[in-house]
């Protein structure tokens, strides 16, 4: 009798992320730590936006780089990390989610995030991406459809209220802004 190994086939994914300065992550740790009254063990460590995620080779090799973005705190939104979650859905409770800053796009608040992430699109290969549409500015290939930037700042069970305006309301008084000094890149096999 002969037995064969079955072999697990690899997955690959590629992972270019801003992360946020000393001053900014430690900002919002205490604004949700000493403000909100949240665990500390609730809160996120080493946040950071994904400004572009692939499910397969792209030929980039690991890297970091300093960059410097600011973000106006006035630009930033409160979400629920659920598909859908940057609008209050009766399907989605904010008390079991991780929650997020949602970036948003007016006013150029992206721009810069968005010139990392145009690096990306000429790598995108038919023989990469396969029959999905090319990545731009809004539309990812890879993960959800709409790219929206974000960075997870909480974990689930996190908050107590739902209604994750009024968290927005109070980080936007007490946050001015928000800055990324890193932009890393990040091969993984599986």
């Amino acid at each position: 009798m002969t037995t064969s190994t079955l072999t697990k086939p690899t997955q690959h994914s590629l992972y270019a992320m801003a992360f946020l300065d000393t001053a900014s992550e430690t900002l919002l740790r205490d604004f949700f730590i000493q403000r909100c009254g949240i665990r500390a063990a609730l809160v996120c460590r080493d946040m950071h936006v994904t400004v572009y995620h692939a499910r397969r080779p792209m030929g980039v090799a690991d890297g970091t780089e300093t960059i410097q973005i600011s973000v106006p705190g006035s630009e930033l939104r409160m979400m629920a990390m659920a598909p859908g979650g940057e609008n209050p859905r009766d399907d989605i409770d904010p008390r079991r989610c991780s929650i997020g800053l949602r970036i948003r796009r007016a006013d150029g608040a992206t721009r810069a995030l968005e010139t990392l992430r145009r690096r990306f699109y000429g790598l995108e290969s038919v023989r990469a991406l396969g029959t999905r549409q090319r990545s731009d500015r809004r539309n990812s290939a890879f993960g959800a459809r709409n790219y929206q930037p974000h960075v997870t700042v909480l974990r689930p069970g996190a908050i107590t209220d739902p209604d994750l305006s009024k968290l927005g309301e109070a980080l936007r008084v007490h946050v001015p802004a928000i800055a990324f000094d890193r932009f890393v890149i990040r091969n993984r096999v599986r």
